[in-house]
């Protein structure tokens, strides 16, 4: 808890921060995309930030058959299934896929910017408040 009693900018650093380590271990596969053997590294953090929110496995309320649940199999990958995921069938033991990659970076970059955007509103809240 901040000393201003709300936890969210708290919350929104660590998302920050787990999306940085995000970044970093895809363009760390990117650049071993030619490396023999390299297998790609991934950074799962969204699991480990909402058990310490305290909010455990929270889902969606589903009222319509056409609602989609957000506790599902879809392992975090913009809507595809594990088994439509890009894969790389290389003969050197590499298991990057250069197209995979591009989308979790570009997924990861999205989410970083609305991380940045809420941390900011929020500090601007709290600015606007102490000036009055």
């Amino acid at each position: 808890m901040s000393p201003l009693g709300d936890s969210t900018i708290g919350t929104v650093t660590g998302w920050l921060k787990g999306l940085g380590r995000r970044q970093e271990a895809i363009s760390s596969n990117i650049a071993n995309i030619d490396t023999p053997g390299y297998k790609r590294q991934d950074v799962a953090f969204e699991s480990e930030l909402r058990r310490q929110a305290g909010r455990g496995a929270t889902g969606l309320a589903t009222t319509d058959s056409r609602h989609i649940s957000s506790g599902s199999k879809l392992r975090n990958q913009l809507g595809l299934d594990p088994a439509q995921m890009l894969t790389s069938s290389r003969m050197d033991g590499n298991n990057v896929d250069i197209d995979q990659e591009m989308i979790a970076l570009a997924d990861t970059q999205m989410r970083y910017q609305a991380a940045s955007s809420a941390l900011s509103s929020k500090l601007r809240t709290i600015r606007n408040v102490i000036q009055g």
